[in-house]
């Protein structure tokens, strides 16, 4: 097994020619979505997520050409977002990216002519052998200083007195900047990475049901961090929205682990305000803090807001897909079964209204919802503006069961018609009564009309109607409709 050692002394080689010094008024803008997928990826450019970085640096220059470098800068940053512009009289003249990490086969290659000191390992016995490498791949060939060759097949580890050119430990940044005079100039640095995301976690609390629900509501936005880089005093921005981007073909740089710096957090008393952002909703957290690489940190978004109206509600679907077929179905066994189980579900309802007690931009992510201290479920929702209406599935009710058949089915050709009668059995085991609104779609064709039912109906749209079925306690009762499809004489059905 071959273990590699780059010398100590490497590190003093890699002083940046002019290390910049970063002011105080740097910003991050993190864009939400990704974050599953920022969490559970390793950081390229173009990967998942996106931010914004701007900051202010500055850098000590000579009259005529100086060449400065930038390290520090995340692996998911795409360079050719990378903007440098000088405030004063100096001029850019080249930037370059140098992004071929320090990896040990990449060592060996750049090494080539420089001298090298390999230990070797047979048995008990350990050996070091020193000299120049003129040949790395399948094992090392070195010649001695006594000009002889020695060719390790195998090898223990390998020492350089230096950094090969051209290799860096962390992606870095140079610059070609001509100065007229010597001076202290500032810059303003941009550029866009990948790597950062962030969602909303709301907590609800619901009492009461149906119409009587009220619920309670906060959200915290949970910020990731897994960009290869620290960001620290920064202002930090929180954008809802997600910006079109198109694929860009960036050098890959690989994560390399590294001791997390303790530094000042994220930290805000209350939700900040939200404004406008461009096609977006923006959240500026009032104080600097830092977001180290590696790092996931809750804010406050969403303040507490007590009683929100809402409708907490029993439901069934039998839903078969918004396909619309070409022509009526006429086949008998068409989307029912004899006792096909339907799910009954718990599902929690509010319009996002100030009449509501509520009315404002909730960005997109998950809702866990509690009853008190009982945890119902969870649910996502997407960005939803004010006077939107939100339908959040809480889970399957254990007490409530359906099954659905098809009774009848019969088609007359001549009379161009066809006619279905559906029944729903639903059983309530509760100790209380309950209300459960079926939900059904009406598939076989375009035009269609309601024959009968036992209980009334509400069209919902083209194709869809509801029930609200009402049922007692430890009970069972039975929804029963009938539903007639026509269709005109330049139809035609299938053979």
């Amino acid at each position: 097994m071959k273990t590699y050692l780059l010398a100590a002394s490497t590190a003093m080689s890699l002083a940046l020619i002019n290390t910049p010094t970063a002011a105080a008024d740097s910003a991050l803008t993190i864009y939400s979505g990704d974050y599953e997928a920022v969490a559970q990826s390793d950081t390229r450019a173009g990967g998942p997520g996106f931010a914004l970085f701007e900051n202010n640096i500055g850098f000590d220059l000579k009259s005529g050409d100086n060449e400065v470098s930038l390290g520090g800068l995340p692996h998911g940053m795409d360079s050719s977002s990378l903007v440098l512009r000088p405030t004063g009289s100096a001029k850019i003249r080249g930037q370059r990216l140098d992004f071929a990490i320090a990896g040990h086969d990449e060592l060996l290659r750049r090494a080539l002519g420089q001298t090298i000191t390999v230990d070797y390992t047979l048995g008990n016995d350990r050996q070091t052998y020193t000299g120049q490498l003129i040949s790395a791949g399948n094992g090392l060939t070195l010649k001695l200083d006594d000009g002889r060759i020695k060719v390790l097949s195998n090898y223990t580890s390998f020492e350089l007195a230096r950094l090969p050119d051209g290799i860096v430990t962390e992606p870095t940044l140079r610059w070609n900047i001509r100065s007229p005079e010597t001076q202290r100039e500032n810059f303003a640095l941009s550029y866009a990475t990948s790597g950062l995301a962030w969602r909303t976690e709301y907590r609800v609390n619901v009492q009461g049901f149906g119409k009587d629900c009220k619920m309670d509501m906060e959200g915290a936005a949970m910020v990731i961090n897994h960009s290869g880089a620290d960001f620290n005093n920064v202002m930090l921005t929180l954008v809802a929205g997600q910006p079109n981007r198109t694929p860009s073909a960036m050098p890959e740089t690989r994560v390399t682990a590294a001791p997390i710096v303790r530094k000042n957090m994220m930290i805000a008393d209350s939700a900040p305000a939200v404004e406008a952002s461009g096609e977006y909703r923006a959240y500026k957290l009032p104080n600097t803090g830092s977001l180290p690489q590696g790092s996931v940190q809750r804010l406050p978004l969403v303040n507490l807001t007590h009683n929100i109206t809402c409708e907490r509600r029993y439901e069934t679907h039998h839903d078969l897909g918004d396909w619309m077929p070409p022509h009526p179905i006429i086949d008998a066994n068409y989307g029912a079964e004899d006792d096909q189980t339907v799910s009954v579900l718990a599902t929690l309802r509010f319009k996002n209204s100030k009449a509501a007690n509520l009315g404002m931009p909730l960005p997109a992510g998950r809702m866990r919802m509690f009853d008190d201290r009982e945890f119902l479920g969870e649910a996502n929702i997407n960005h939803t503006a004010a006077n939107q209406d939100v339908a959040l599935q809480i889970g399957h009710v254990f007490d409530l069961k359906a099954t659905r058949s098809r009774e009848d089915f019969q088609i007359d050709r001549h009379a161009r018609s066809m006619v279905e009668r559906i029944s729903i059995k639903l059983i309530n085991s509760k100790a209380q009564a309950a209300t459960v609104r079926v939900n059904e779609r009406l598939p076989r064709w375009s035009h269609w009309e309601m024959v009968s039912s036992n209980l009334p109906f509400e069209k919902r749209n083209a194709q869809r109607v509801s029930f609200d079925v009402p049922i007692v306690a430890n009970s069972e009762t039975t929804l029963t409709y009938t539903v007639r499809y026509r269709w005109t004489p330049d139809v035609r059905l299938p053979n």
